[in-house]
C-alpha cells in the first residue's frame, strides 16, 4: 500500500517486486570477480536471471538485457550493479516516465529486510529507510488469510524482525529512518503521506492518497484501488481469543512500546520455544507449496518456485 502512495509522486519509484536476493549475494558477490569484466558481468546476471524476483518480472514481462543492464550501471560494483537493475526495471516497469531516472530516488520494498538494514546502510550510505509497522494480530490474520501461515509463527518473526528493525534505525538515526504505524497512516493519509515525503526531501503531490497501481492481490485489501480505512483491529473479531493471548504473550511488550492495545497487560513476553517455531515451520512450509501449487498450476512449479532465492 505505502509503496503505491509513495509511487504516485514523480519523484519516486519502486517496484512492485520484492528483491529477497540482495543480502545474500553481497556475501558472495566476490565470486564474481571485477565485476567490470563483461563476462564477469554476465556470469552475475546470469545467477541473478535464477531468482524469484526475476522470474516475477519476467511473468509480467520485464525482460532484463545483459547489455543494456551493464551500459545503466553507474559504477561496476555491487551498489552500481543494484542501481543498474533497477534502472533498467524501471525503463520496463514505467515506459513513459514523467521524470528522467537521474531525477527521481528510487528504492525496494522487501519486507524480509527489516533485518538486514545495517547492510543496506552500508552498500547505500545515502539511503533512508522509511519502516512501516503493523499490528501483529492484524498482519498474522492477513498472511493467514493470504498464504495459510500460522499466525503463531508469524507474529513471533513479527517480533523478531521488528526488534531488528527498530534497533538498526536507532543507530541511523532520524535523518535516515522513520517509523510510522499503519494504523495512523490509514487514518490520516495525507497528513502522514507530507511527513513521509517530507522526510525523504521531496515534495507532496497534490493527488498524495492516490495509489499509482492496484497495490495487493492478497489477503483482504486484494484488488483494492483505495486505502482501507476500516482495514484494522479485525483481530477482534476475527481472531479466536486463545491465539489473540498466544500472539501476546511473545509480542507484549513491543505492543506497550508501540501504542497498541492489550488484553492482557500483566502477561509477560516470552519467545516461542526452538521447537515450537520449526513444528510451524514445517506445516506453514506445506500450506505455502500447496497455495503455489494451486496458483501455479503444479507440484513441481510450486516446489521450484520456493526453492528459489
Amino acid at each position: 500500500m505505502l509503496r503505491e502512495l509513495l509511487n504516485k509522486s514523480p519523484h519516486i519509484w519502486i517496484s512492485d517486486i520484492e528483491t529477497d536476493f540482495i543480502p545474500a549475494f553481497t556475501t558472495t558477490i566476490d565470486r564474481f570477480g571485477d565485476l567490470r569484466d563483461r563476462d564477469n558481468f554476465g556470469r552475475c546476471a546470469e545467477a541473478l536471471g535464477r531468482t524469484r524476483a526475476f522470474w516475477y518480472w519476467t511473468r509480467r514481462g520485464i525482460t532484463i538485457d545483459t547489455q543494456r543492464w551493464y551500459e545503466a550501471c553507474s559504477s561496476h560494483d555491487w551498489p552500481g550493479v543494484l542501481e543498474g537493475l533497477f534502472h533498467c526495471v524501471h525503463e520496463g516497469e514505467i515506459p513513459t516516465p514523467p521524470r528522467p531516472w537521474s531525477e527521481i530516488l528510487w528504492g525496494d520494498k522487501t519486507p524480509a529486510y527489516m533485518t538486514e538494514v545495517p547492510l543496506l546502510a552500508r552498500l547505500f550510505p545515502h539511503a533512508r529507510f522509511v519502516h512501516l509497522i503493523r499490528d501483529p494480530r492484524d498482519c498474522s490474520l492477513s498472511a493467514e488469510q493470504a498464504w495459510g501461515s500460522a499466525p503463531v509463527r508469524y507474529s513471533q518473526r513479527w517480533a523478531d524482525r521488528i526488534r531488528a528493525c527498530r534497533a538498526a534505525g536507532r543507530a541511523l538515526g532520524p535523518k535516515r529512518y522513520m517509523e510510522i504505524r499503519y494504523e495512523d497512516l490509514i487514518s490520516d493519509v495525507a497528513g502522514k503521506l507530507a511527513e513521509i515525503f517530507g522526510f525523504l526531501g521531496l515534495p507532496t503531490p497534490a493527488d498524495a492518497g492516490e495509489f499509482l497501481r492496484v497495490p495487493e492481490n492478497l489477503g483482504a485489501a486484494r484488488g483494492a484501488n483505495r486505502v482501507m480505512v476500516g482495514n484494522q483491529q479485525k483481530w477482534k473479531t476475527r481472531m479466536p481469543p486463545s491465539i489473540r493471548k498466544r500472539i501476546e504473550r511473545h509480542t507484549g511488550d513491543l505492543l506497550d512500546a508501540l501504542g497498541y492495545e492489550r488484553e492482557y497487560p500483566t502477561l509477560p513476553t516470552r519467545r516461542l520455544s526452538v521447537i515450537e517455531m520449526e513444528a510451524y515451520r514445517v506445516r506453514d512450509a506445506w500450506r505455502h507449496l500447496r497455495f503455489q501449487r494451486r496458483e501455479l498450476g503444479s507440484w513441481t512449479r510450486g516446489l521450484r518456485y520456493l526453492l528459489m532465492r
